[in-house]
């Protein structure tokens, strides 16, 4: 039973970093769209034709989105020991099955899979991290990493005084 608890923690844990992260990444899609936006506006205020810039902020929401996921789900962790930002604040990592730090290849292969892991709504993923004795989705059962949770870090103690 101890188990369980242990595994629906870091079940949620993931959940929880999955929604961060995600809107981490709509949050700069959005804006991106919205700058592109009000660039489109001027745009046809200077006399150009609507036409020829009204699929500006498209472009920019599928543009900033795909760089938002990749920068969040494959350049950060590469580059920050295996957390992204959401991790980071959960205290969770990726790591190999051995324990050691994954490649950019094995980010990569996270990443792509990641779009079949959000199948329904993130149902895909969410009952193979349930259902996995590592509590891995499909992305990590391919890149053959585990996300665990991350040392404590230590607490602030008192200082203690100076003898004087």
């Amino acid at each position: 039973m101890a188990r369980f608890r242990a595994g629906a923690g870091l079940a949620l844990r993931r959940l929880a970093q999955y929604g961060l992260d995600t809107l981490l990444i709509v949050v700069g899609a959005l804006s991106a769209a919205i700058f592109s936006l009000a660039v489109v506006v001027l745009l046809v205020q200077v006399a150009r034709p609507p036409w020829q810039v009204l699929f500006l902020p498209l472009v920019a929401l599928v543009v900033s989105s795909l760089a938002g996921s990749l920068w969040v789900e494959v350049w950060c962790p590469h580059r920050l020991g295996g957390t992204t930002p959401a991790m980071r604040w959960l205290g969770l990592r990726v790591t190999t099955l051995r324990g050691g730090p994954p490649t950019l290849r094995a980010y990569l292969l996270r990443w792509l899979l990641l779009q079949v892991d959000a199948l329904f709504f993130g149902l895909v993923g969410a009952v193979l991290i349930v259902v996995t004795p590592r509590h891995q989705r499909l992305g990590d059962l391919v890149a053959r990493t585990v996300v665990v949770r991350t040392a404590k870090p230590p607490t602030a103690e008192p200082l203690a005084e100076r003898p004087t």
